[in-house]
């Protein structure tokens, strides 16, 4: 069965045991787990793959230590023991990072609870090096001396510095291509995904007081046209707009998600780019950023704060300044404060929260920094409404739990008569993969030298290897046969044969797709016309454009980037 993503819309016809709506790392991770396990699956994202809060994280695979001040130590077991899943599956994806979380003696929790807690962050990764290469293991936890601390973070406010606490976590190096990974495993499992398709109700009949979903309908975004897609049960996984989706249902089903908007920028490198570490940075007010090394810059993030449904998904200017006045609050007085001219770009993403539900249907909200990242399974036939689930909650480092927990249930009640495959994802490397718990750096440099033989510049090689994996081949392919597809793209590091396997395999269709989720150029800097009309040219033989087509996709395009950046760079008066 083909990996690739064709974008299948002639196939929705077909009956299918689930329809998973959400194209997120959950939604992915579902189809993954269900197709792989023998279901016949579709996956329906009205945007692209992993375009909203899956690809604005603050790339990492992490247990949640700050989880331990709410005490959820739930969560964070089965977060680290998730980190460590994740990591063997992808190994040319992710990174061990050292984080240092430095201790003042102003700091809340004071030094000793803050050690504490990494010492029982330790403890529940007992299992943390289980088949883990060398690359992939995580050592002890250390204390590090004030000079220590000041010489490998040089950036810090020494005043009243204690020293700090150094610990490690996995760097998910390109999220949005380790989305696409899973993606691609469940197309080769059978499943059918299909982005840019839009859901815009539910196939029902009623059956007495139940309402007995049978299926969705959907409309594809790209022509306008109408699809009606039969299941045996619908999975909703849409993450924070899980109560949109389950509102043509017209009934009250007890489900909320609060949604907090989560914030990270993109500056210039502090510390002069000699710093390799993470570091957890809490300022006075309580206050707290990832300052992490991330290609060559730093990425910083995240903002914690509570929006509503009908809120815009935007960066704001205070958003940003909360940021930068958090990371500079932290910082030495010798060391160049950052502003809004140091910041190149900005994410934004929408966490979706459990709400607690009471028995008169009221859903209590919690404040959204202290509210449990735990994952919630709801069965709608409780409420009336057969074939239905619901998601809610979760985050990226567990939406693989997740998704064997909820296609557990589907066997154990719709889909019992369903034969079922054996699959072990816990074990099962994802697309691209070299080698599932082995050191990637040998399969890398290998790749990386098959490409720069074909023509393919040093650092676009590196860039291939590590976001395409065992896919470089097909890259390589390409290059071997047309020479012009090794150049690289106007203003990148990245390369045309990249864009062709973007559409061809990948399901992109817009520029966004390809720029910002496929090649790694849109996350890494301002893309700048001449980069946006580059790809344009190399996709639109592909994708049927005509040069008509070509100017009005990249002025599209372009002004979309430029209301992003002008909207959170327009401070109020």
């Amino acid at each position: 069965m083909s990996t690739a993503l064709r974008r299948p819309v002639d196939r929705l016809s077909e009956p299918f045991d689930v329809v998973v709506i959400g194209g997120g790392i959950t939604g992915v991770c579902v189809a993954r787990e269900a197709a792989s396990r023998g279901l016949r699956v579709a996956l329906i994202e009205r945007s692209d793959f992993g375009s909203g809060t899956s690809s604005a994280t603050t790339k990492f695979i992490h247990g949640g230590i700050r989880y331990l001040e709410q005490y959820d130590v739930a969560v964070v077991r089965e977060s680290l023991r998730e980190r460590r899943i994740l990591a063997l599956g992808a190994p040319h994806l992710v990174e061990q990072t050292q984080f240092i979380m430095p201790a003042w003696r102003w700091s809340k929790p004071a030094t000793p609870l803050i050690g504490a807690g990494v010492a029982l962050y330790h403890t529940l990764s007992f299992d943390r090096n289980r088949s883990a290469p060398p690359s992939l293991r995580i050592p002890t936890p250390r204390w590090l001396s004030r000079n220590d601390l000041l010489g490998r973070v040089p950036w810090l406010d020494p005043e009243f510095l204690q020293g700090g606490f150094a610990y490690h976590d996995t760097l998910n190096v390109h999220p949005e291509r380790l989305l696409l990974a899973y993606a691609r495993s469940a197309a080769g499992a059978g499943a059918v995904l299909v982005n840019h398709c839009e859901v815009t109700g539910f196939d029902t009949e009623i059956d007495g007081d139940v309402v007995i979903v049978k299926g969705v309908d959907v409309v594809d975004r790209l022509d306008g046209r109408p699809h009606r897609i039969r299941a045996s049960v619908v999975v909703n996984a849409a993450g924070p707009w899980i109560e949109a989706v389950l509102g043509p249902i017209g009934r009250r089903l007890g489900v909320g998600v609060d949604r907090s908007k989560g914030v990270h920028v993109l500056t210039r490198p502090l510390g002069g780019g000699e710093v390799k570490d993470a570091v957890f940075a809490r300022a006075r007010s309580g206050r707290h950023v990832i300052v992490s090394p991330w290609m060559g810059k730093s990425f910083i993030g995240p903002t914690d704060t509570p929006m509503q449904i009908d809120d815009p998904v935007t960066c704001d200017p205070e958003d940003v300044e909360q940021i930068l006045e958090t990371v500079n609050s932290t910082m030495s007085p010798v060391e160049r404060a950052l502003t809004f001219d140091d910041v190149e770009l900005t994410t934004v993403g929408v966490r979706p929260l459990i709400k607690v539900d009471d028995a008169t249907d009221a859903v209590r909200s919690a404040d959204t920094y202290s509210a449990s990242r735990r994952h919630e399974l709801y069965h709608h036939l409780e409420r009336g409404v057969a074939n239905l689930w619901t998601i809610a909650g979760g985050k990226w480092t567990t939406a693989r739990a997740t998704a064997e927990d909820m296609v557990d249930e589907l066997f154990v009640h719709e889909l019992s008569h369903v034969k079922e495959r054996s699959f072990g994802s816990r074990t099962a490397p994802a697309h691209g993969t070299f080698a599932w718990a082995e050191d990637a750096e040998p399969f890398l440099v290998e790749a990386s030298n098959e490409l720069i033989a074909a023509g393919v510049a040093e650092k676009a090689a590196e860039i291939v290897v590590r976001a395409h994996g065992t896919d470089y081949r097909r890259i390589l392919d390409l290059v071997t046969i047309d020479q012009r597809l090794a150049a690289p793209l106007d203003g990148t590091d990245e390369i045309a044969a990249q864009v062709i396997v973007a559409v061809v395999d990948e399901g992109a269709r817009t520029l966004a797709d390809v720029i910002d989720r496929r090649l790694i150029a849109g996350t890494t800097g301002r893309v700048e016309e001449r980069t946006l009309r580059a790809v344009a040219r190399v996709a639109a033989p592909v994708l049927g454009w005509s040069d008509e087509t070509i100017d009005a996709e990249v002025d599209r395009e372009r002004r979309r980037r430029e209301v992003i950046d002008a909207h959170w760079r327009t401070r109020r008066p």
